[in-house]
C-alpha cells in the first residue's frame, strides 16, 4: 500500500517506520516546517510537501498517515476528506473537540474511512477483560482506573516537538497529549453511555511550567461505574520512560496490569479462587497490531473501531475534565498556567 505521512510529530515519524516495517511504502511526506519535512523526506527517501493538500494531491496515496500540531490535524483530516482518502488518525486529535468537530462530521458524512492509532486497543489485557465481561466471570464492572505517566516535559524542548509545552498549540501538558488513551479504553467498556465528570484536577506542582505536568480526571457514568484517568509527566528520568497501570473492578473478579521488576507488562486476575498472572505485549506490539488491523480494513473496505467519530467524543471528555479542574485555584495549579 502507497502511504502519506502528514506532519512529523506527535508520532508521525515513528508511525510512518511502523508502516514501513508492516511492508508499506511512503511515497510522500508533509510538514510544515522545513527541517522535520527534510529530515522525513531523508528517512523516507521521498519527495516533502510544505502542505497537507500539496502531499495528497501530487503522492495519489492509498492511505495517509495524520499527525502534526494539535490546532493543525483537523486541517490535514479535512484535507483527507476532500479527496476521499482513507487515514489513520494519531492521539490527540487535536487541541479541543470543537476544532475537529467539523472535519469529523464531514468525514462521517462523506463515508471516508478514518482510523485511531490507539494501542490499547490490541493489548492483551483488553482482550482479556472483554472475554470476561463477555462470559460473566467479570461480573459487573463498577470501577475502572489507568495511569499513563511519563518523563519530564522537557524531553520535548530540544525536539521537533516542542510545541507539546505551549498551550496555545496543544490545547495543555500531559493531559491533552496521554489522556486519550485511558479515556478511550473507559469507553469501549462503557459504551455509549452519559458520561459526567465529577472531579478534575491539573497540577504543574512538580515542574512549575504553563502547562500541567500531572492531570486526573474522575468519570461516572448513567449506571454508576466510576472511571479515574490519570496522566502524567512525572516519572523519574533512569532506564524506563514511564508507567502504565490499569485497573478494571468487577462484582464477581479484578483485572490488574503493571510493570514488573524487569519493565515487562504484567496481567493479574484476582478472583475469590486465587490470583493468576500472565504477560502483555509491548507498547510497539500493540501499534503494529492496531496499524496492520487499520490497513487491512483499508484494504478490505470493512469497517474499523474507533473512529474520528471516537475522537470527537474522547476530546469532549477531555475538555469538560480541562473546564472542571479550571473552576478553581486548589484545582488547577498552583503556578499559573495557559
Amino acid at each position: 500500500m502507497k502511504l502519506v505521512v502528514l506532519s512529523y510529530s506527535h508520532h508521525g515519524r515513528s508511525m510512518a517506520r511502523t508502516a514501513h516495517a508492516l511492508g508499506h511504502e511512503i511515497v510522500g511526506v508533509m510538514d510544515g516546517e522545513a527541517a522535520p519535512r527534510q529530515q522525513l523526506a531523508e528517512d523516507f527517501q521521498c519527495p516533502g510537501f510544505a502542505t497537507a493538500g500539496e502531499c495528497l494531491d501530487a503522492s495519489n496515496p492509498d492511505a495517509a498517515l495524520v499527525a502534526g500540531k494539535h490546532i493543525e490535524m483537523p486541517d490535514h483530516v479535512q484535507a483527507c476528506v476532500d479527496r476521499r482518502t482513507p487515514y489513520l488518525l494519531d492521539k490527540p486529535f487535536a487541541d479541543c473537540a470543537d476544532r475537529l468537530r467539523p472535519a469529523a462530521e464531514a468525514s462521517e458524512k462523506h463515508g471516508v474511512f478514518s482510523a485511531l492509532v490507539l494501542p490499547n486497543r490490541a493489548s492483551r489485557i483488553v482482550s482479556v477483560v472483554k472475554a470476561m465481561v463477555a462470559d460473566g466471570s467479570l461480573g459487573e464492572l463498577v470501577l475502572y482506573s489507568s495511569r499513563l505517566n511519563n518523563g519530564s516535559p522537557s524531553r520535548y524542548d530540544a525536539t521537533p516537538s516542542a510545541w507539546h509545552n505551549d498551550s496555545s498549540v496543544s490545547g495543555g501538558g500531559c493531559w491533552a497529549v496521554e489522556a486519550a488513551h485511558g479515556i478511550d479504553t473507559f469507553l469501549q467498556f462503557v459504551g455509549q453511555q452519559q458520561i459526567t465528570v465529577v472531579g478534575a484536577v491539573m497540577s504543574n506542582a512538580m515542574y512549575s511550567r504553563g502547562v500541567e505536568d500531572s492531570g486526573i480526571g474522575v468519570l461516572r457514568t448513567e449506571s454508576g461505574i466510576t472511571g479515574i484517568v490519570e496522566s502524567g509527566y512525572t516519572y523519574p528520568s533512569g532506564t524506563r520512560s514511564g508507567d502504565h497501570f490499569f485497573r478494571f473492578v468487577g462484582t464477581k473478579a479484578s483485572v490488574f496490569e503493571q510493570y514488573g521488576r524487569n519493565g515487562e507488562p504484567l496481567i493479574e486476575v484476582h478472583t475469590t479462587e486465587g490470583v493468576q498472572f500472565s504477560e502483555d505485549i509491548s507498547h510497539g506490539e500493540r501499534m503494529r497490531g492496531v496499524m496492520s488491523e487499520a490497513f487491512d480494513a483499508v484494504r478490505d473496505g470493512t469497517p474499523f473501531e474507533p473512529t474520528v467519530a471516537d475522537a470527537v467524543r474522547i476530546l469532549e471528555i477531555q475538555d469538560a475534565v480541562y473546564a472542571h479542574a479550571r473552576q478553581g485555584v486548589t484545582t488547577h495549579g498552583p503556578y499559573p498556567m495557559g
